[in-house]
């Protein structure tokens, strides 16, 4: 007869378990502690590190002392560290300690956040929240809306809720068939998620209108004026602009009151793109550049972006909560099924996107705001611009560096052209050396930058949402950049 094992439930007693608790704890205190020495991308290749992780399926128990100690020396050691103010690549936010314990705690309570009865607390919780975001970025405090993975998950919703609203067919039941090629507009600058939503949605890339910008990189409205005129004459149904609230390129932030007026009187869908950008609105450094953001239709806005909550953490915003509820419900016999807000008032979320088994996101988002509260989250949000456009000052102000674009929000776009002034025109080795940099300074590992192109010409990209950062580590970027690159002067003077 074969071994049997009893059944037997995956729980230790909770002594041990309070014990494992601690141990991960001083893991994370360790972690947070090392922040001003670490490297911030690993130093081993994609082999070496996968190979750190080259084990058959596990059989038996392992113990989790020695678990935990393959967690710090293999991922955390192996991590790009986001945390760090020295991360200034793409838009990732450096987390907070209160959400860390929101993570804990959520995973501990487990709820699945899909109908109320499911998760009554949550619920409540996640409705709360989304009141308090609209809130806090100006947006009106009667909206619906959930929370989701990311902003590409947040277009995807808006475009959705944006096409039932105006399609003027039912593409739900009938598909896209059943009616004109419906057309979407954004700019030249907009997020990739906008294409993809298009072609997640059966509305095809091609019925995608990219609006040409102007020299701030904003959209140009006679050029959309023009477009959407176009399209109506050639049997194409208009339905949604989307605005950008923070480009991902550079932070620019298109004119959002003349797009809502503009949309009002064409009888489009406004959607705004504001997941990196939405939390500047509350800010004296960068209000005054979403006005109109609160006469969007829909908006959605990255709480694990500039609130600085880890991810995922998303949220779309409906200025009518039915709008959600229309595209999103679907009947099934073996879910209980409710009027609008159902019984006493019960809200639930698998009718309001796209997930039915949803996890607790909520928890760390509100006690974010509850620990830290608005002022204190805006005043970070204020000090990043402050401190990003000292970076953007510190570059005008020197010959070896070029800037591209304007500083809006918190992104610096800027070239390292070296000291030599006779290279500064010749645009093929300025672009060579800008590349090569990028992958240099992540080898390096004492900053992180990411890249993009401007005008066709190869740039540095430096972005930050992350509240450590100080105007010592902008500088730092500088030198760091200048050190690294003198390896590459040298190696085409003696080439």
């Amino acid at each position: 007869m074969g071994e049997q094992v009893a059944a037997q439930g995956l729980d230790c007693d909770l002594e041990t378990f309070r014990n494992d608790l601690q141990k991960a704890s001083e893991l994370v205190v360790r972690l947070y502690g090392g922040l001003d020495r670490a490297r911030i991308t690993s130093a081993k290749n994609r082999s070496e590190i996968a190979a750190l992780f080259d084990e058959p399926l596990p059989e038996a128990p392992q113990p989790m002392e020695a678990i935990l100690r393959e967690v710090e020396s293999n991922i955390f050691a192996n991590s790009t560290l986001c945390l760090s103010p020295r991360f200034l690549g793409y838009i990732n936010s450096g987390g907070n300690q209160a959400s860390i314990l929101g993570e804990l705690l959520a995973s501990a309570v487990n709820q699945i956040c899909a109908l109320w009865h499911f998760s009554p607390a949550a619920s409540e919780v996640e409705q709360r929240v989304i009141r308090w975001i609209a809130e806090f970025i100006g947006y009106t405090s009667g909206a619906g809306g959930c929370l989701l993975s990311g902003g590409s998950a947040g277009n995807l919703v808006g475009l959705a809720v944006a096409r039932k609203r105006m399609a003027q067919f039912d593409a739900a039941s009938l598909g896209m068939r059943g009616g004109p090629p419906l057309t979407v507009y954004v700019s030249q600058e907009g997020h990739a998620s906008v294409e993809k939503g298009m072609v997640l949605l059966g509305m095809g890339r091609n019925q995608l209108r990219k609006i040409s910008v102007r020299d701030d990189f904003t959209m140009d409205l006679d050029s959309l004026e023009k477009q959407v005129a176009e399209d109506r004459q050639s049997g194409y149904h208009p339905i949604c602009v989307v605005g950008n609230a923070g480009t991902t390129n550079t932070g620019s932030v298109d004119p959002l009151n003349l797009l809502a007026e503009f949309c009002r009187d064409q009888a489009l869908w406004f959607h705004v793109d504001a997941a990196y950008g939405g939390p500047a609105a509350c800010t004296q450094a960068a209000g005054r550049l979403f006005r109109g953001l609160d006469e969007a239709d829909s908006v959605v806005v990255n709480p694990h972006k500039w609130m600085y909550v880890p991810a995922e953490a998303a949220c779309i915003l409906v200025r009518e909560p039915r709008a959600l509820r229309n595209t999103f419900q679907i009947v099934a016999d073996y879910l209980r099924e409710e009027d609008e807000t159902g019984a006493d008032g019960q809200l639930d979320f698998k009718d309001y996107g796209p997930q039915l088994h949803r996890n607790f996101r909520a928890l760390k988002v509100w006690m974010t705001l509850k620990a830290y509260g608005t002022r204190k989250l805006r005043a970070a949000i204020e000090s990043n611009i402050e401190i990003m456009r000292h970076l953007a000052d510190r570059i005008d102000q020197s010959e070896d560096f070029l800037r591209f674009a304007p500083v809006p929000l918190s992104v610096v776009c800027f070239q390292y052209r070296t000291s030599d002034t006779s290279v500064h025109k010749d645009e093929k080795y300025l672009d060579d050396l800008n590349s090569w940099l990028l992958d240099a300074l992540e080898k390096d590992g004492r900053v992180f930058l990411s890249g993009t192109k401007i005008h066709g010409m190869k740039v540095l990209r430096a972005c930050s949402v992350n509240h450590r950062l100080l105007r010592e580590d902008v500088d730092y970027l500088l030198d760091v950049i200048r050190d690294v690159g003198r390896s590459w002067v040298g190696k085409a003077q003696t080439g």
